[in-house]
């Protein structure tokens, strides 16, 4: 079972997505804007999208 600790990272990070997509930019190496430079924006947004979810998907190991 994955901990909480990783489900909250994981939300957080698909707001901060969601939040991108709203805004029309993202983070990166520095701010990138998808009216200047789209493949790198959406790059991004794969990035930030797959690290969230890989929190939910992640293996805990039973000690």
């Amino acid at each position: 079972m994955v901990s909480f600790f990783w489900r909250i990272v994981g939300v957080v990070l698909l707001a901060w997505v969601a939040w991108d997509l709203y805004a029309g930019y993202t983070l990166l190496y520095d701010v990138i804007y998808r009216t200047a430079d789209p493949l790198m924006y959406w790059i991004g947004i794969a990035l930030w999208t797959a690290l969230g979810l890989s929190c939910f998907f992640s293996s805990s190991s039973q000690e």
